[in-house]
C-alpha cells in the first residue's frame, strides 16, 4: 500500500525524484519489504513439504547461478562433490533456500581473487555439505550469536538470513556449524539425514 501511494505521487509532482529525501524514502521502504518478507520466511521455515531430491542437480543448478556473479566480481568459485551425491529426502525449495543464503554469504563476505568452495560428500546415513570461503572472516566474539534474529555484521542487512537457515536445517532434522577466523575465512558445514524419519 505504501509502495502504490508513493507511486501515484512519484505521477503527479514527478519533481519528487530530484530530491535526496525521495530516495531514502524509496529506500527505506524497500528496506521494510525485505524484513517483512524475511519474517514471513521466519515463521514459515520450519513448516516443510518432503519429497526426493537430486541433491548432484540441485548444488550443481545453484552453482552455474553463481558462475556469472563470480565472473563478474573476479571470484573463484568451485564445487568439490566426493561421490555421487544421493537422492535424499528434504523440501527442496527450503533446502535450496538455505544453500543459497550460505553462499551469497560467502560472496558478500569476499573480495576479487578470494575462493568459494561449495563442497558435498555422503556416507551411509547422510549428506554433509561445506560452504567455504576466503574472506574477512567473523569476529569471534559474534560467532556464538550470528545465528541469532537481527544479528549481522551487514550494514544493510536484516540479520535474519542465518536463523532462516538454521530453522529451515533443523526442521530437517540436520545440524548446521561455522568456523571462522578473521582475515582467513569462514566455512559452514551443514549435515542432512538422508532419510527423514
Amino acid at each position: 500500500l505504501i509502495n502504490c501511494t508513493l507511486q501515484l505521487l512519484d505521477c503527479r509532482y514527478p519533481q519528487l525524484k530530484d530530491d535526496d529525501l525521495w530516495n531514502q524514502l524509496i529506500g527505506d521502504v524497500d528496506y521494510l519489504r525485505q524484513l517483512m518478507l524475511s519474517l514471513s520466511d521466519l515463521n514459515r521455515c520450519g513448516h516443510i513439504n518432503l519429497a526426493p531430491v537430486n541433491m548432484n542437480q540441485m548444488i550443481r543448478g545453484i552453482a552455474r547461478q553463481y558462475l556469472v556473479l563470480a565472473q563478474k566480481e573476479e571470484k573463484h568459485l568451485s564445487v568439490i562433490l566426493q561421490n555421487e551425491l544421493p537422492v535424499i529426502t528434504c523440501d527442496e525449495l527450503k533446502i535450496h533456500q538455505a544453500l543459497v543464503n550460505l553462499i551469497k554469504n560467502a560472496f558478500e563476505a569476499t573480495k576479487p581473487w578470494d575462493t568459494i568452495e561449495i563442497f558435498a560428500k555422503s556416507t551411509a546415513q547422510r549428506l554433509i555439505i561445506a560452504i567455504k570461503d576466503t574472506g574477512k572472516g567473523i569476529p569471534q566474539d559474534s560467532l556464538s550469536k550470528i545465528f541469532q534474529p537481527f544479528v549481522t555484521q551487514k550494514q544493510e542487512g536484516t540479520g535474519l538470513g542465518l536463523s532462516i537457515t538454521k530453522k529451515i536445517i533443523e526442521a530437517h532434522k540436520g545440524t548446521i556449524r561455522v568456523y571462522s577466523r578473521e582475515g582467513i575465512g569462514t566455512k559452514f558445514i551443514v549435515s542432512l539425514p538422508i532419510v527423514q524419519k
